[in-house]
C-alpha cells in the first residue's frame, strides 16, 4: 500500500542506506552497511567550497564480523566522502565493538564503549540496520539444510513475538510454526 499523497514540497535532501549480509566461508558474518547523503542541488560546503547536485555529502560504511554467538569478531569503518577533515578520526574507534555481545542493553553497551563525542552520528545510525540484516541473515542458516531446502526448526525462532505477524497467537505462527504457538505442546 503506498503512502498517501503529498502536500507541494521541494526535495532538500536524499539518504540512502543499503545494508548486505554474508556467510563467509569460515562460518562467520559479515554484515555490510553504506550511508550516503547528497542534495539534489548546488550549494557551497564549509570545508570542500562548491558541491553539485549528486555529490555526497556523506558516503561511509561499516562492516561487523560476527560470529554465532552474537559476539563481535570485527569491527571496521570507513569515510570516503566527509564534510570534515576530523571525521576522518573516527573510523578506527569503531574498533571498540569487538568483543561485544548482541543481546539485551546493546545499544546503551555500545554508548559506553564509543561515547557520543568520540563517534560520529552515521556510523552509528548503520548499526541497527547492521544489526537487523544480521538476524535475517543467520536466519538464512537456521531454515535451512545445505541444499538450500527449507527445514523445520527445534527451538523457538527468535522473531516470534517480535512484530504483530509474528506474535504467538497469530496466524503466520499457527500456519508456519505450530509447535509455537501459545499453549502448543
Amino acid at each position: 500500500m503506498p503512502l498517501p499523497p503529498p502536500a507541494a514540497r521541494r526535495h532538500v535532501h536524499t539518504r540512502r542506506v543499503q545494508v548486505e549480509g554474508f556467510l563467509r566461508e569460515d562460518g562467520l558474518w559479515d554484515i555490510e552497511a553504506t550511508l550516503i547523503d547528497d542534495k539534489p542541488y548546488a550549494y557551497d560546503d564549509f570545508e570542500r567550497g562548491r558541491r553539485q547536485p549528486g555529490e555526497p555529502v556523506h558516503r561511509m560504511s561499516i562492516r561487523l564480523t560476527v560470529d554465532d554467538q552474537l559476539v563481535v569478531r570485527d569491527a571496521a569503518a570507513s569515510m570516503e566522502d566527509v564534510p570534515y577533515p576530523t571525521c576522518q578520526d573516527v573510523p578506527p574507534r569503531i574498533e571498540a565493538l569487538i568483543g561485544m555481545k548482541l543481546g539485551g542493553g546493546w545499544r546503551n553497551a555500545v554508548r559506553e564503549r564509543i561515547a557520543k563525542r568520540q563517534a560520529c552520528t552515521h556510523l552509528m545510525e548503520l548499526i541497527g540496520p547492521a544489526i537487523t540484516t544480521l538476524f535475517q541473515s543467520m536466519s538464512a542458516k537456521s531454515f535451512e539444510d545445505a541444499s538450500g531446502s527449507r527445514k523445520a526448526p527445534t527451538q523457538k525462532p527468535y522473531f516470534i513475538d517480535g512484530c504483530w505477524s509474528w506474535r504467538s497467537d497469530g496466524p503466520a505462527l499457527k500456519k508456519f510454526f505450530p509447535q509455537f504457538v501459545d499453549g502448543a505442546e
